[in-house]
C-alpha cells in the first residue's frame, strides 16, 4: 500500500506552505490516492526532539460537507500538547478531488491510506494513533476499523452502523436524507448514483424508493461487521440526533468488546441536539481521559466498569426551546430497573397500561391531500406551513394521554410500536407516533417518536407491524401525562409554549416526509387487535396496572392495602368475562358521603386490575370507596392515619 500513495508537494507559495505556530509546524499538501484521487492534507508537526517511539498521533475526522478546516482547530489544540496533528478533506469535499460517494467504503478505504501515509511518515508513533470526528467523521473511522484498520483508539460521535438504511428508516424517507444529498457543488460533489437520489425522492413513487432501499446499506451499513472490531472505541451520540438513531449503537454495544468500550448518550453539539454547556465541558474531559489512558497509560479511571454507560435524560423546565439535562451511569445498557412498558390505545384519548375492552373497533385520522397533484418538491419549498401549504395539505393528528404519574419515570432506550392498521390508500401508508411529556398545565413538548411508513400496502386490508421508534431518555415528572399523538405529518409547531422556536433545527419541516395519498387511515384498539406503544421506562407509576389476565370467575372489589394508610394505598379489582362492556367506576367518598375522587371510569378487558389513591391534602379520618358495574356494586371502608 506505502508504494500505491504517492505524496506530491509543489513546492511554490500558492500549493505548499510550511509556517509555525508556537510549538509546531504547519504543512499543507495533496496526498494522492491508490485510484489518483488527490485529498487535501494540513499536518501539524510538533518542533523539538520527538519522544522515544515518535510523536503520537491525533487524526480528526469532519463531517458531511464540511472540510479540514473545520476541524483544524482540535488538530491544532493536540498539536500544543505535542501530538502530530492531521487533518483532510475527504473526496469530493473541500478543496479535495474525486466524488463523493455518500459516506461508504470508498471514503473508509481512503481513510485507511491516510493511516498508511502516516505511520510511514517521520517520527509517528504507529502504537500511538487515535482518530476523532462526528457524523461522517465519526463513522468513517468507525467503519475502517470494522474492516481491517488499525488505529490504537478511536472516538467516533454522532454515528451508527446502520447509517444507510437509518436515512430511509422504516420505510419513510427523512428530511435530513433530503437536504443532505442536495449540497450545491461548490459544498460536496457527488458521484452519479447519489447524484440520482434526490431528484428519486421528489419523484415519490415505489419504483424510485424501492431504488433508494437497495442502494443505501449497500457499503454503506456495517453492524454485520462491528464483531471485527477489537479495538478501544468511546462513542458519543445525541438522543435527539436527526440523521442517525442512537438505536444503531446501543445495538453496537451488545456486539463490542465489552472492556474496549465506553459510551455516551445523550446532549452534543449537532445534527438537531440540544446545545447543553455542561454536557460539552463533561464529554470533553471525557476524550482527553479516554486519549490519556488508551495513548499514554494514564490512570484516571475512565474504564471504571460503573461508567460504562453515561446517559444523560432530558426533563423539565424547558426554556429556549432546549430542555433541562440530567447524567447518569450504568454498568450495562439497559439500565437497571428498566421495564417495557405497553401503554395501549383507548377510545376517548386515553392511553392506559392495558387493552380496550369495548366494542369501539379502532380509531382513525386522514391523510388529507387537498390538492391530488401537489409534489412534494412543492412543499418542501413552502417548509410544511402557511397558505400555499395549508391548500394543498392538511394535517391530522388523534392524542393518547395516560393518567397523571404519581412518581418521576425514566425513558431510557428505544420505544416500540405494535400496529394493527389499515387505510383506504393503496401502495403508500404512513403512521407516525409522536411522544409528548405533558405538564399539569397542559404545556407539552416532544420527546421521541415512531415512524412506520408501509410501501407495499393494499388498500383495506388490515396489516401488523412491530417497529421501532427513535431511542432517547427522558425524565417524566410526577404529574406529567404522557401523551402519543397518531398524525399523519411529524412535525411540529413553529413556537412552543414559551413563545421559542420549538425545533431550531427542522423547525416546520417534519422528520420523515409524508405520504402523499389521500388516505383514511384505522389503527386498531379492541380484541385481538390491540394496538399498543411500549416504552423502556423506570418507576412507571400511573392510576391502574393489570395485575393478571387470567379471567376471574366474578365481579370484586378487594380490601385496599395497606389500611390505615398514610398517604398512599392500592385498591384491587376483578373483572370477568360478560360478553359485552365492562365498563368499571370505582369513587371514594369521606364519612358524610361527599365524593372525594373518581379514580377508575373505563371499560375493561377481563382481568385483575388494581389501582393507587392517594390521600395527601385530605384529612386523617374514615373513607368508602365504591365499585358499580351493571348490576355490581360493592362498598369498603379504608382509614387514612396522618
Amino acid at each position: 500500500m506505502k508504494y500505491l500513495i504517492l505524496i506530491l508537494f509543489f513546492i511554490s507559495i500558492n500549493t505548499l506552505s510550511s509556517s509555525f505556530k508556537g510549538s509546531y509546524s504547519t504543512i499543507e499538501f495533496m496526498l494522492t490516492l491508490s485510484d489518483g484521487v488527490k485529498l487535501d492534507c494540513t499536518k501539524l508537526i510538533p518542533n523539538g526532539t520527538p519522544p522515544s517511539g515518535g510523536w503520537p498521533v491525533a487524526i480528526i475526522a469532519h463531517g458531511y460537507g464540511l472540510n479540514k478546516n473545520t476541524e483544524l482547530p482540535e488538530a491544532q489544540d493536540y498539536a500544543d500538547l505535542g501530538y502530530y496533528g492531521f487533518v483532510y478533506s475527504m473526496r469530493g469535499q473541500g478543496n479535495s478531488e474525486g466524488l463523493s460517494n455518500f459516506i461508504s467504503t470508498t471514503e473508509a478505504n481512503d481513510l485507511k491510506q491516510v493511516v498508511t501515509y502516516i505511520k510511514n511518515d517521520v517520527n509517528t508513533n504507529d502504537n500511538k494513533i487515535f482518530i476523532h470526528g462526528g457524523s461522517q467523521g465519526g463513522i468513517i473511522p468507525f467503519m475502517a476499523v470494522c474492516t481491517g484498520m488499525n488505529v490504537n483508539t478511536i472516538i467516533t460521535d454522532m454515528a451508527s452502523p446502520t447509517q444507510g438504511s437509518n436515512w430511509i428508516e422504516n420505510g419513510g424517507i427523512k428530511m435530513t436524507f433530503l437536504w443532505t444529498c442536495g449540497y450545491p457543488s461548490n459544498i460536496v460533489r457527488y458521484n452519479p448514483l447519489v447524484s440520482r437520489f434526490k431528484p428519486w425522492i421528489y419523484a415519490n413513487t415505489k419504483e424510485k424508493w424501492d431504488s433508494l432501499n437497495y442502494h443505501l446499506p449497500i457499503n454503506r451499513d456495517f453492524l454485520n461487521q462491528v464483531n471485527n472490531c477489537q479495538i478501544p472505541v468511546l462513542v458519543q451520540n445525541t438522543w435527539q440526533d436527526k440523521f442517525f438513531n442512537t438505536y444503531g449503537m446501543i445495538q453496537s454495544a451488545y456486539v463490542l468488546p465489552y472492556n474496549n468500550i465506553k459510551m455516551y448518550f445523550g446532549a452534543m453539539d449537532g445534527h438537531g441536539s440540544d446545545l447543553i454547556e455542561s454536557e460539552e465541558t463533561y464529554k470533553d474531559q471525557v476524550e482527553l481521559d479516554w486519549v490519556d489512558y488508551h495513548l499514554h497509560g494514564i490512570q484516571n479511571g475512565i474504564m471504571n466498569v460503573n461508567n460504562k454507560f453515561t446517559y444523560a435524560s432530558s426533563r423539565y423546565p424547558a426554556s429556549e426551546s432546549q430542555w433541562s439535562w440530567v447524567r447518569a451511569n450504568s454498568p450495562v445498557w439497559p439500565p437497571a430497573g428498566v421495564q417495557n412498558v405497553k401503554l395501549y390505545f383507548h377510545p376517548g384519548n386515553q392511553l392506559q397500561v392495558y387493552g380496550y375492552g369495548g366494542t369501539q373497533a379502532s380509531v382513525s385520522f386522514n391523510n388529507d391531500v387537498l390538492d391530488p397533484n401537489v409534489t412534494m418538491e412543492y412543499l418542501v419549498n413552502t417548509e410544511f406551513r402557511g397558505s400555499l401549504f395549508d391548500a394543498k395539505f392538511r394535517k391530522n393528528e388523534i392524542y393518547f394521554d395516560t393518567p397523571a404519574l404519581l412518581q418521576d419515570a425514566t425513558l431510557a432506550g428505544t420505544p416500540f410500536a405494535y400496529l394493527y392498521y389499515s387505510s383506504t390508500a393503496n401502495e403508500i401508508c404512513q403512521y407516525n407516533m409522536q411522544v409528548f411529556d405533558v405538564r399539569a398545565n397542559g404545556n407539552e413538548k416532544l420527546v421521541t417518536r415512531i415512524n412506520w411508513t408501509d410501501r407495499n400496502y393494499t388498500a383495506n386490508q388490515v396489516q401488523q407491524k412491530y417497529v421501532n421508534g427513535q431511542s432517547y431518555s427522558h425524565i417524566f415528572r410526577a404529574g406529567s401525562k404522557i401523551r402519543v399523538k397518531l398524525t399523519n405529518l411529524d412535525n411540529v409547531p413553529l413556537y412552543d409554549f414559551n413563545g421559542d422556536t420549538t425545533d431550531v433545527f427542522l423547525r416546520t419541516n417534519p422528520f420523515m416526509l409524508p405520504s402523499l395519498k389521500q388516505a383514511a387511515n384505522q389503527v386498531y384498539i379492541n380484541n385481538n387487535s390491540k394496538s399498543y406503544i411500549e416504552l423502556p421506562l423506570i418507576n412507571f407509576v400511573i392510576g391502574i396496572n393489570q395485575i393478571s389476565s387470567e379471567i376471574p370467575g366474578r365481579f370484586s372489589l378487594l380490601q385496599n392495602f395497606p389500611n390505615p394508610f398514610n398517604p398512599a394505598t392500592k385498591i384491587r379489582f376483578t373483572v370477568p368475562a360478560t360478553g359485552k362492556n365492562n365498563f368499571v367506576k370505582i369513587a371514594v367518598y369521606d364519612i358524610t358521603g361527599r365524593l372525594v375522587s373518581v379514580i377508575v371510569d373505563e371499560n375493561f378487558a377481563p382481568g385483575t386490575y388494581e389501582t393507587d389513591f392517594n390521600g395527601t391534602g385530605l384529612a386523617s379520618g374514615v373513607y368508602f370507596y365504591r365499585m358499580i358495574t351493571g348490576d355490581f356494586s360493592e362498598v369498603r371502608k379504608m382509614i387514612l392515619v396522618k
